[in-house]
This record gives structure tokens, sequence and C-alpha cells, in this order.
């Protein structure tokens, strides 16, 4: 789900937010403090798309398709609960206009499925599972309808106002409500014959429908449309800018110089309306389940990454959860959110800043506010630059650093530094932009006895609540380690704060070897170890063998000599020619292969994913024999790397590996990496 939230944010933005500079700082509502608070909450994409296999539906799927065998929407709401989330958002309707409530003002709803017989209704059993444990219910609804006949005409603006009343009536509280911004054909991705009405950019009655939502809703927050209370963050990766600001000037001030994007991701400083961001993310590649990225959920490296970078950057998190045909989680899904949660519980576990410090300031008025724990308290800057100092009393390690400005009275700090005390002399650990609701550095271990935070710049004098410093257990993971074609070696850790160390002649990596900075030329046979320091603190080894040479190999009737089969980047792919579905390949002298291995196409909408196969030997590239043929079990809904073994070594110069079916009935073959195997 690619939304096109530059229309449902900055173009409308226009009708609403005032092109008067303020005198005074803008400043929160309660609504979206409250809000802001809350930092982390959940997405739930779940419709006729999970069981069409689509991100984006056409409008015309048949509600027979819909039948959860075993939907438990308590199941996904305890999984977000057991996650810390404090709050659930549905897609009640997506852009295919299917209801997943009995909508008295549309066929297209699951009233029309088997599912429970027509008589089911996924918004109450949501609703109500959401008041069972506790957590906040919040509500998708597609201004985009492409289902209903009368969608780009004025009779639709009135349709969705009482789809919109029915949601805000009768399933109880709602506290935030959820409106895409793409609109009309297949938004800004072009048409087709089933998306080729359009819609002028006034079309929608925003004034209309946030009145809706006032007044049945007063306590809801509105994400989108003309009147929003939020924005997005502008991106779908999962992060903030780390100069990130909740204010933003109106669309005609924007810069015509920086992307809409990047602009709603940083923020202006300068903003004339507080307008904080929402950071969307799904823990799967898409919105909606695909069996075939069962294998691509987000590793708990990444997730402690999304956290840091989004909550850790005064913004909020809204995480996304997809569940299945039997409407369920899957397993692999509910247990890297319970990792996840369990880091972060061990990241925030103890603050070293407690009762027993020793705190200073060159402003010492309310300066133990800044450490009480309480928000509503704050300590308050000097006009001058000033600093909050802490001394632990001992010596204590830290690697986390957690500043909170009191928001209440508007964002202030434009620059802060951060300095530690090392053998007599203050030394610099960061040099940092802003703050806001709330900042977490990560850095890599330090031992000292004091810090020292000092605001260089600022709107108006700084107000900070709280200051926190943790040391965090890092997540030291196996680096992963890749080879290109030209005999490259990268090694990637996925602890960003961590030092990489590695050997190539076989013996165990320590610190002791030689420390990983660029990539390096190790071709030919060679098994590269490596490892990940963080302080004394490391990982598991991680180890990658590399066999021949792949420099001179080749893709018969091409010419590049560099090709993304051989370049060891999985994310990377080589597509056949239509029609062909094959792939020869030259290793530009004979070879004994025993085996290949084949990782098919890795991309979100894969090509050529191969369902059988046979190999070919040739020592001229024009005659063939075959040496073996099969079948992939199960690759369509799982692509990761297929092992063939021979029976017994070939000799031969060219390689052919063909096949006569791929997924979906698509007419190339697509490969990610393909090698050999050579015992």
């Amino acid at each position: 789900m690619k939304h096109i939230r530059l229309l449902g944010l900055v173009l409308l933005l226009t009708a609403f937010l005032s092109g008067n500079a303020q005198k005074e700082l803008p400043k929160p509502d309660n609504l979206q403090m409250q809000w802001q608070k809350l930092e982390t909450i959940a997405f739930v994409h779940f419709s006729i798309n999970t069981f069409t296999d689509m991100e984006w539906g056409y409008g015309n799927e048949s509600p027979q398709l819909f039948n959860p065998s075993d939907l438990d929407c308590e199941q996904w709401v305890k999984i977000c609960k057991d996650a810390g989330m404090k709050g659930v958002i549905l897609t009640a309707k997506h852009h295919d206009g299917f209801c997943l409530w009995p909508s008295a003002y549309t066929e297209h709803s699951v009233k029309h499925s088997p599912w429970k017989n027509g008589q089911g209704d996924v918004v109450r059993e949501f609703s109500d599972a959401c008041k069972k444990y506790g957590l906040k219910m919040g509500l998708y609804l597609s201004p985009w309808d492409c289902n209903h006949p009368d969608y780009g005409k004025p009779a639709y603006n009135q349709f969705f106002k009482n789809q919109l009343t029915e949601l805000l009536t009768n399933y109880g509280e709602v506290f935030e409500i959820w409106f895409d911004g793409a609109n009309g054909g297949r938004g800004y991705y072009g048409t087709d014959s089933l998306h080729t009405r359009s819609i002028a950019g006034d079309y929608y009655d925003w004034n209309g429908f946030i009145d809706i939502v006032r007044n049945l809703q007063p306590n809801c927050i509105v994400h989108g449309g003309g009147r929003p209370d939020i924005r997005w963050v502008g991106n779908e990766e999962g992060h903030a800018a780390k100069t990130h600001w909740s204010t933003l000037l109106p669309n005609d001030q924007f810069s015509k110089d920086k992307r809409a994007a990047l602009q709603l991701n940083e923020g202006h400083e300068n903003g004339t309306r507080w307008l904080p961001s929402e950071t969307d993310v799904s823990v799967r590649p898409g919105w909606y389940y695909h069996a075939a990225e069962d294998h691509q959920v987000k590793t708990l490296p990444r997730l402690m990454d999304i956290y840091y970078e989004s909550v850790g950057r005064n913004s909020l998190l809204l995480l996304n959860l997809s569940p299945d045909k039997r409407g369920l989680v899957h397993p692999i899904d509910s247990a890297r959110l319970i990792e996840w949660k369990q880091q972060l519980d061990q990241d925030f576990k103890e603050d070293l800043v407690n009762s027993k410090c020793q705190f200073s300031s060159n402003n010492k008025k309310n300066l133990k506010n800044a450490f009480d724990n309480n928000y509503d308290s704050y300590w308050q800057a000097g006009d001058q630059e000033s600093f909050l100092q802490i001394d632990f009393k001992k010596t204590v390690t830290m690697n986390r650093l957690l500043i909170q400005e009191y928001i209440p009275e508007g964002q202030r700090v434009k620059a802060f530094r951060v300095d530690y005390w090392e053998d007599g002399n203050w030394k610099e650990l960061a040099r940092e932009t802003t703050i806001g609701y709330k900042r977490i550095l990560r850095f890599l271990p330090i031992s000292t006895q004091k810090i020292r935070i000092t605001f260089e710049a600022a709107l108006a004098p700084a107000m900070i609540t709280k200051v926190s410093a943790y040391n965090a257990p890092i997540l030291l993971s196996e680096p992963t380690i890749q080879r290109d074609q030209e005999g490259m070696v990268s090694i990637h850790s996925p602890e960003k704060f961590g030092e990489v160390f590695y050997t190539i002649d076989g013996s165990a990596p320590s610190r002791n070897s030689e420390k990983y900075s660029v990539p390096f030329l190790s071709d030919g046979e060679v098994t590269v170890k490596a490892i990940v320091y963080s302080g004394e603190n490391h990982g598991e080894v991680g180890e990658q063998s590399f066999g021949l040479s792949k420099k001179q190999w080749t893709v018969l009737n091409e010419n590049s000599g560099k090709l993304s089969l051989f370049d060891g980047k999985p994310n990377t792919s080589w597509i056949s020619k239509k029609g062909e579905k094959e792939v020869r390949v030259d290793f530009g002298e004979e070879i004994s292969v025993a085996g290949l291995t084949y990782l098919p196409d890795q991309a979100r909408w894969s090509q050529g994913i191969a369902l059988n196969y046979k190999i070919y030997s040739s020592n001229d590239g024009k005659t063939w024999n075959e040496v073996t043929a099969g079948n992939f079990s199960n690759i369509r809904n799982n692509p990761i790397t297929q092992s063939i073994r021979f029976g017994k070594p070939v000799k031969t110069r060219f390689l052919k590996f063909a096949t006569s079916a791929v997924a979906d009935g698509q007419q190339v073959l697509g490969v990610a990496e393909l090698d050999i195997i050579t015992e």
C-alpha cells in the first residue's frame, strides 16, 4: 500500500492552514498531547486483499472470496498489547471499497460473504477485542472507493459521510481516524481499464467529513484530509529525520528546492502549526499478508532501528500487522514483536540517572525537575547557553541518552551538545539538533562519572522535563558477509553501533583480528569469518564460504560481465528477455560442477519465480546435454535459496538453467543469485 499522502496531507493542508506567521510558538492541544504520549500503536491490514494476494484491489472482487477460517481479533489485539502497543487501527475499508462491517449503504461488504453466513462484523469483533484488552481503537477509512458507482460524482461525498457516521456511531470510542491520501484512477501510479475515474483536487468535502468526526468523536485524532491533527512522516520505511520538528508551514510556503516528502520528514523550524508526525511502517514488506513474504519479516535489529528512528526522533510509531487468510497473525510476526518488546524492556530497564546523582547547571532554579520523572514539571534554561550536568558519583557505563522537552509550551531546542568526563577533561560525545517530545541518542559504550548537556541554540529558553541514561544490552547478531563478482567482500553489521572484526585464514575472529572498515578484495576460494563487538561484548561469529572466482562469468548473448545474478546481493535481480525463461552461463573456462543454487527474485512484486527446472551442460555453448531436472516445492510462497545436486560432478564450461513453468504464468525467468556447488 503505497499511500499518496502528499495529496492528502500537503496539497490539502492549504485549505486549513493560515499563511500568517504566529508571534508565539505553535503548541499542541490536549488531544495531540495525549496522542503523542502513546508513542507506539499498531496498524492492522486485513480485507479482501488478503484473499486475492494483492496490495491494492480493483473493486470488482467478489465478496464470496472473503472467508477467514479462524478469524480471531482478540489474537491480534492481545499480540499488540503484549508488544507494548497502546492502540490499534483497523483498515475498515481500503481502496477497493470492500467493507469489514455490514454497511447499510453498499452491498460490497462482509454481509455478502460466506464468512459466518453473511452475519459477521469484523469491526464489531475488533472493537470488542480492544475493549477487552484495554487498547484504544482506531479505524482506517479510504476516501477512494474503486467499487462505488458514484465515486467521482457529488453523490459520493454523502455516501462517504454515511459510512463515516456508521463507523463513528456504532462501535464505541475511536481514538484515531485514518484518511488515506490515495484517490482516483490508480492514485498517482497511472490508470488501467478498471481505474479510469479521476477527481479534482477539491473533490472531497473535507470540512463536512471532519465536522462529523468532531461532532461524533471529539477525542479522535484525524490523520489526513484537509484538516488533520497529525502528518505523515514522509516515507514508509520507518524513520523520521534526525532534525525533526513537530511544526509545519502551509503548503504554499513549502520550499521549492526540497522535496515535499523530505520536508514532511523534517518539519519546519518556523512552522506555523503544531502538526506532529506519525511514522507508519509494516513488519513485512507489504501491508497485507502474502505467504511469499514469510521469510521477509523484519529482523529484530531492524525493528529496533525503527523504534529509535521514530519514537527516538520525536515521532509516533504506527507498526503494521498483516493477519493471514485464516484471520490470524502469523507466528513469525507475533514472535518477532514479542522479541522486540523484550529487547526494548531490556534497553530501558535501569535508569542510571537517580537520586544518588549530583545535578548542576548555570541555572539552578527548578533544576531537579529535569530528573524527577514527572513530565509536567520541567527545568528552564537561561537566555544564554545553558547546560545540565550529571555527576553519577561513580564510574558508569552507558550507550543511550534520553532527553525530553516540555512540549506543551512548544518545541524549542535547535541544537545541543553532549560531553562526557574522561581523564580529567570534557570530551564531546554527540552534537545534535532537535529534541521535541522525546529524543534518544545511541552511541558506543562510554565509561564516565559525569556527562554534560549544553543547549547551544533554541527558539526560546529550553524546557527540559526528563534526562535519562541507560546501558542497553547490545543486540549483537551475526554480521552478513557478501562478495560481488569482482571478488570484493563486504561485511554488514545489524548493530549500527558496533565494530566488526574478521579473518580469512579460517581462524576465529576476535578484537585482535583485522578491523573491517571498507570492502576488501578476496577472490577465489576463501572462508570469511566475522564478529561484532560493542565494548567488551560481542555477538555470534558469522561465516561465509566463497568458491571459485566469478570474475570471468558472463551470460551468453549479453555483453556485461558484471551481472546482478553474480553480484552477491539478494536484493538485485537479473530478468530474462520475455519468452526465454532460461539463463545460459559461460564460466570462461572448464570447471567441475556438482550442483547449483538458485535464489529467485526477492522483489516485493517478484518476477519469474521458476516452479520447475532443467539443467544443461555444454562445451561450446551451442550443443546442450541435460544434467538433471525437477520441481521446486512451494517456492512461490517460500522463495528462498534452492539447492540442486547433480548426483555426480560435471565438467563443463557452459551451464543452462531453464524452466517451463513460472509462478503466476509470467513469461520471464528471474534470478537474484546463481551460484555453483563444487563438492
